[in-house]
């Protein structure tokens, strides 16, 4: 049994400073930046390897352009 005849309530956590959410909006921001950018790389790199590949493969003479 709880020894407390009227426990108390737990206490609420407190929300970090503004500060501090300033700071880490700004690292999630400059990751979310850097990961489009990596992703936009690696999506043009697979375009260009996608056309070379069909170009290999496309009987000579002809030459598709994009679907």
């Amino acid at each position: 049994m709880n020894p407390q005849l009227f426990p108390k309530p737990p206490r609420r956590m407190k929300q970090p400073a503004k500060d501090v959410l300033r700071d880490q909006l700004a690292v999630a921001a400059d990751r979310i930046i850097e990961l489009s950018a990596e992703n936009l790389a690696l999506r043009d790199a697979i375009e260009r390897s996608t056309e070379h590949l069909r170009a290999a493969v496309a009987p000579k003479g002809e030459h598709h352009g994009r679907f």
